[in-house]
């Protein structure tokens, strides 16, 4: 289901594209990115997963599309070396107390807010290096000002959300439920705590699509084409040092 999503890929690319700071890349085309931001059990990963593959086919130098999803909290702590348990303090559903507080003062992990704000780093850098698909953590917040960037939201009907999780995960309908709303809610609370936003503003997306009406396949080429028709995708590459695309 989620194919085109796997921890070797990011990694790859990680590899690839870390480290060129410093390094003149002006030479380099210019390449966009996707944020999709979702409601749970929306198809935000199957979407996306579909997404990918369908730019690698229908884009003329079939590049690989890279998705960073919750990975991404994971890159943010190799990348600044920071131990991997604190990843369970970057969960959208993690809530700042006193105890996080004193634990930072005693050394034991970062404080969340230095988390945020070292993802946002990174969500900037992958946005700048462009072919990549950023799923949730405010990445259109974040890349607000980057004429690059595309952003979508995904949105469905709770029931029909709730079925997606009973489906996907074997939940029954209760457990579903309550999966659900603790996601939502997580997500909506990040969201607000982090960048004092609304994640269900609309002004804050290019493009919103309501799931229940297009299944996830559509979606994805959808957002597909919108995205080659933007910024001219479809046109080959043309001479060294020329942008791939007109913003």
């Amino acid at each position: 289901m989620w194919e085109n999503i796997s921890s070797d890929k990011c990694e790859s690319y990680i590899e690839r594209h870390f480290g060129l700071k410093g390094k003149d890349t002006s030479e380099k085309p210019l390449k966009p990115a996707i944020t999709i931001s979702r409601a749970e059990g929306a198809g935000g990963l199957t979407v996306s997963s579909e997404l990918a593959g369908y730019l690698q086919k229908r884009i003329p130098t079939h590049e690989e599309w890279i998705i960073f999803d919750q990975k991404l909290v994971m890159e943010v702590i190799e990348e600044f070396n920071l131990k991997r348990r604190v990843g369970d303090f970057m969960k959208e559903d993690h809530k700042g107390t006193v105890s996080d507080a004193i634990e930072e003062f005693l050394g034991l992990h970062p404080s969340t807010w230095t988390l945020v704000q070292r993802t946002n780093a990174t969500i900037l850098r992958l946005a700048q290096l462009g072919n990549v698909i950023l799923v949730g953590r405010g990445g259109n917040i974040v890349t607000r000002e980057m004429e690059t960037v595309f952003h979508v939201r995904l949105v469905g009907s709770f029931e029909r959300r709730v079925e997606h999780a009973q489906k996907v995960f074997g939940y029954d309908k209760k457990t579903a439920a309550n999966y659900i709303k603790k996601k939502d809610e997580g997500r909506r609370r990040y969201i607000k705590d982090n960048f004092d936003k609304d994640i269900d503003d609309p002004l804050l997306y290019h493009l919103i699509i309501n799931t229940d009406l297009i299944q996830f396949d559509e979606t994805a080429r959808l957002i597909g084409d919108e995205v080659i028709r933007r910024f001219n995708l479809n046109i080959p590459l043309k001479v060294a040092g020329s942008s791939s695309f007109l913003p």
